[in-house]
């Protein structure tokens, strides 16, 4: 079986309240009010809304989130995306026509981020 293939899907019109925890990945096209854990990748499409923490390995948003993204790898952030709130990963890929307001934590977990060049003069 694909890792990568998606094996959950919360479809548009449908809403959640609570926590959702998924082996695997998750797509999510409808309302959630809560947190979204998923063992592989979480995907928020156009119509979803999230008021809420997502915690995966990968995190892609199209729609809008408030709260939370702690991805273990990579964030995307697709040209449709809102996003209030904070982010941590390793890796940040945002489009043209992204709206982010928080703040972005890249370091890895010794505390090591980009290094910069000392001032000279």
């Amino acid at each position: 079986m694909n890792k990568d293939a998606i094996m959950n899907v919360l479809h548009r019109g449908s809403e959640i309240e609570g926590t959702i925890k998924v082996n695997g990945s998750v797509r999510i096209d409808g309302k959630i009010k809560g947190k979204v854990k998923a063992s592989e990748k979480i995907v928020v499409g156009q119509t979803g809304i999230i008021n809420g923490d997502l915690t995966a390995k990968e995190v892609t948003l199209s729609g809008k989130c408030k709260g939370t993204i702690s991805a273990e790898n990579l964030v995307v952030f697709q040209p449709t995306a809102e996003f209030d709130g904070d982010i941590k990963c390793k890796r940040l890929i945002v489009d043209e026509g992204v709206i982010i307001d928080g703040n972005i934590n890249m370091r890895d977990n010794r505390g090591k981020g980009v290094q910069e060049k000392p001032k000279e003069g």
